[in-house]
């Protein structure tokens, strides 16, 4: 009986991981949620975001379909330099902060089919579910710059909502961007990077981990019944 119980769970965890592995199809490699197209604007704060914390700026989004990320990125218009490191947040609708980075001049960059790149940073994997969302950067008086007025795509499982920016005035630092920014036209300084598919293991070995441990607990039955 013992031996009957072990099998059955034994046989549950194989289906668990089976099932696990078989959900959303996740990417092959590192993919920015969104890119801008080249031309728009590329513009500062001029004078009302501060010199010593900044103030956050960024844009909401809703997912449709999990998606699982592992970094976020930040406009680098023309490759210039950021000024003072910033600081990026990736928030729920609700304001709740979920992860949050520091970003340089010298971060990784990611390539963008803009007039610039992606500065980007690791965070701990977070597997976002259907919802809104809220990304937001800290910018200071004169960098980084932002872009608007630009084209932009975005993968299948996001759509972008509006602009935002905090509610808090100039130097207030990383704080979540509350409030709706007048029109529609993006305002893109934030960004998110999917999490990279090579860093988790491979579907087939957890599922063949799975179906061995279940193979193994019906030999141990068939030796018991013997």
């Amino acid at each position: 009986m013992l031996i009957g119980t072990a099998v059955t769970k034994v046989r549950a965890a194989a289906v668990a991981l089976v099932l696990v592995m078989g959900g959303a199809a996740l990417p092959a490699q590192a993919t920015l949620v969104l890119d801008v197209g080249p031309g728009g604007d590329t513009i500062a704060c001029d004078g009302d975001c501060g010199s010593d914390s900044g103030r956050t700026f960024g844009w909401a989004f809703n997912v449709s379909s999990t998606i699982q990320v592992g970094g976020i990125g930040a406009w680098d218009s023309n490759e210039q330099a950021f000024g003072p490191d910033v600081e990026a947040g990736l928030w729920t609708g609700a304001g709740t902060l979920l992860a949050s980075t520091t970003i340089s001049a010298g971060s990784p960059t990611e390539a963008s089919n803009g007039d610039g790149v992606w500065r980007v940073e690791s965070i701990a994997t977070l597997l976002l579910a259907p919802g809104r969302y809220v990304l937001g950067l800290t910018f200071f008086d004169e960098t980084p710059l932002s872009q608007v007025d630009t084209t932009f795509t975005t993968i299948p499982e996001i759509t972008y909502v509006n602009p935002t920016q905090t509610s808090a005035g100039g130097d207030s630092g990383l704080t979540f961007p509350d409030l709706v920014l007048p029109g529609s036209e993006g305002f893109f300084g934030p960004n998110l990077l999917l999490a990279d598919a090579s860093m988790l293991p491979e579907p087939t070995t957890l599922a063949v981990f799975g179906l061995g441990l279940l193979g193994l607990g019906l030999a141990a039955r068939r030796r018991r019944i013997a």
